[in-house]
């Protein structure tokens, strides 16, 4: 199914029941500068570093960064793809299926799948446990180290984040990456205006907003930013937080802060509640509705 636009996979039954986000894998110029950057920011936990990767989680159930080093040309931060938790997955029952279904999985460890969506991007079907960076590696051991500047697991943080509120997704058309996400993870349509779609799992949810490329040149799906629900959320003391923190937000609705990490990506700092595609006043506003 990796690259077929043809048509839907099932109706109405998905092939998995997605829980969360299991992990982001996140290509990054300097990983220790941005694992504590996100600690520091929104008290996340460093759960694994071996010096070479290092992952943060935070929420319940968790969400994680895999923080890694940038394959970019020019080592500029990038997503390098996207990991999903799925109820009751089997290593092998899941392996059939995808199978069955032509999506052609790649093995990565005896806790995922890695498979490509429509648009060629990496998507992983993982355990809701057990997946670590570097886990299909050859001799990979799960283990905590010590954090090469010295640094505790864990640190108090500004926010305290709780869950992956959305993964921004552009893509040459949203319907197709509309239809396999609902399709093959299950994941409910909970916003659509012509434009761009929001479909969503778990709980509390996590969404993955897909729209339309922002730059047309090109048919390369990407992820734009990433935004991170916190709690108690006030969109003024947000931002005299993220101001005395060193930031310079931007204005993205009434529930949500836009910042720029150490290497310049997109971070949304969000309300749990109240975040959905367009809330500000942004690039797709001005796009015009299909008739």
């Amino acid at each position: 199914m990796a690259g077929n636009n043809s048509g839907r996979l099932l109706e109405p039954q998905s092939l998995f029941k997605a829980t969360a986000f299991n992990h982001i894998s996140y290509g990054v110029s300097d990983i220790p500068r941005s694992r504590d950057w996100f600690m520091d920011l929104f008290g996340m936990n460093c759960v694994f570093d071996d010096g070479i990767r290092c992952s943060v989680d935070f929420g319940d159930p968790p969400n994680a960064f895999y923080v890694v080093k940038s394959k970019m040309p020019d080592g500029s931060a990038h997503v390098d793809h996207l990991a999903i938790s799925v109820a009751d997955f089997d290593l092998k029952g899941s392996e059939e299926i995808l199978k069955k279904y032509n999506l052609d999985p790649e093995y990565d460890g005896d806790f995922a799948w890695t498979i490509l969506d429509p648009f060629g991007y990496r998507v992983q079907v993982c355990a809701e446990r057990g997946v670590f960076p570097g886990a299909a590696i050859p001799g990979a051991v799960e283990k905590d180290s010590d954090h090469p500047t010295g640094d505790k697991r864990s640190r108090p943080g500004v926010f305290k984040a709780t869950a992956m509120n959305h993964v921004a997704y552009q893509v040459p058309d949203y319907t197709v990456s509309r239809d396999w996400y609902i399709d093959v993870f299950g994941a409910k349509l909970v916003f659509e205006d012509g434009l761009k779609c929001s479909v969503a799992f778990g709980n509390p949810e996590n969404a993955l907003y897909i729209t339309p490329l922002r730059f047309r040149s090109g048919n390369e799906a990407r992820v734009d930013h990433l935004a991170i629900s916190v709690a108690d959320f006030d969109l003024e003391d947000a931002r005299e937080k993220l101001e005395k923190f060193g930031l310079d937000p931007e204005p993205d609705g009434d529930a949500a802060w836009t910042v720029l990490d150490p290497d310049g990506y997109r971070i949304q700092v969000c309300a749990e509640t109240g975040v959905y595609p367009g809330a500000a006043n942004d690039f797709f506003h001005q796009l015009p509705k299909k008739k």
